[in-house]
């Protein structure tokens, strides 16, 4: 079989033995389509273009060694990187995927080279018209971006959320509390429980609501009131309400103790607390149950604990001190003295905590079940108002 005609080789180049060049073991070969090699050209005489080699000695090689990236496949080079020519000449190719191996409308060089004993291109990339990784070269395809489906510039992202929509959902939690009640006070007596709490919902610092009820007789032994927001004791007031309607069905004669209402609600109240949804009150729960007096607490962060005397909110610095002091100097109240304590200690909330009212309500557990009286008013009296000085 006869060879093709020799040619000149370039300047400073000697043909080798044998009448063959140097460069036999990188015989130029153009890509046809497909990626299918192609003869060179025998009738062309003249010297032939300076040859561009892929994977150069420069700082940032276009394609990993051994890739071939020309032809008519024309597969694009990672972004910035050169390809370097044999007499120290350079060019940029052209960076979008599918766009050719140019740079501002020039031809790019006629022809690409591997390197000797590197291996082609798989055929699957050699015309993805696209940009190629190293990865994708060793057979594995390239990772996503750090930052795939996260959230666009200056939006809120929401972890695990459904998407960029799930910022226009609304909150479903207790972020501040809107309509809110103030103090709740308790107080042990010989032979029962008393509580108080006023009829006022706040919102905000307006009055808005003047006959509210903050006060719960769950059964016959058990009451319990809250301080806090009032949507949240109404939320709560339902599922015990439909709790004692389920155990009366059992039919079995028993029932919820103050003790199993408290310690239920230290575990719903941590719970919610828990999940960063809290219920946003506090709950004095009071009953007798077995001969015995109970009076607990529990808050919105599941804090609880037993005393003889309990006041939430403002009542905790104004009436709580009061309560201590006349329980220290006489522990066992009776029912009279223990009303006449509970309700000097409302007159004084009502003096002193603006988010207080004059009617109230009481619950008071006996042996012979809960009575809830109300509303009451307490009778002020404001003739000393003017004295007050300094505060205007």
């Amino acid at each position: 079989m006869p060879r093709p005609p020799q040619t000149t080789p370039p300047s400073g180049r000697r043909p080798a033995p044998g009448g063959r060049s140097r460069d036999a073991g990188n015989s130029p070969r153009h890509l046809g389509e497909g990626g299918a090699a192609a003869a060179p050209s025998r009738s062309s005489t003249a010297a032939p273009a300076p040859r561009t080699r892929c994977g150069g000695d420069g700082p940032d090689p276009p394609v990993p060694p051994g890739a071939l990236c020309g032809g008519s496949g024309r597969i694009a080079v990672p972004a910035g990187a050169f390809c370097h020519t044999e007499n120290g000449a350079r060019h940029r190719p052209l960076l979008p995927a599918g766009s050719g191996h140019t740079q501002d409308g020039a031809a790019p060089p006629p022809s690409c080279l591997r390197r000797p004993g590197a291996a082609a291109l798989p055929p699957r990339l050699r015309n993805a018209g696209r940009t190629v990784t190293k990865m994708e070269v060793g057979g594995a395809r390239a990772p996503p971006p750090f930052w795939a489906e996260g959230p666009a510039p200056g939006q809120t992202y929401i972890p695990g959320g459904p998407g960029p929509a799930a910022s226009l959902l609304p909150f479903t939690r207790t972020l501040s509390p809107m309509v809110t009640g103030t103090s709740v006070l308790g107080v042990k007596f010989a032979g029962g429980v008393i509580i108080a709490a006023d009829m006022m919902g706040s919102y905000g610092s307006l009055a808005r609501f003047r006959g509210i009820s903050r006060l719960l007789k769950v059964n016959d032994t058990t009451m319990l009131g809250a301080s806090g927001d009032y949507a949240d004791f109404q939320y709560l007031k339902q599922i015990i309400d439909q709790m004692v309607i389920d155990e009366e069905l059992l039919g079995d004669g028993h029932n919820y103790s103050p003790k199993a209402i408290h310690s239920w609600l230290t575990r719903v109240m941590y719970n919610r607390r828990s999940k960063i949804n809290p219920l946003w009150n506090t709950v004095v729960i009071g009953g007798y149950y077995n001969g015995e007096s109970f009076l607990g607490y529990v808050d919105m962060l599941g804090v609880a604990f037993e005393a003889p005397t309990l006041a939430t909110g403002y009542g905790a610095y104004l009436a709580q001190p009061l309560m201590r002091e006349v329980l220290a100097k006489k522990p066992n109240l009776t029912k009279e003295e223990a009303r006449d304590l509970i309700e000097r200690c409302m007159k004084i909330l009502y003096y002193r905590d603006a988010r207080s009212f004059n009617r109230y309500e009481i619950a008071i557990a006996t042996e012979k079940g809960v009575e809830l009286e109300g509303p009451l008013t307490l009778e002020a009296n404001w003739d000393i108002a003017h004295l007050v000085s300094g505060f205007e």
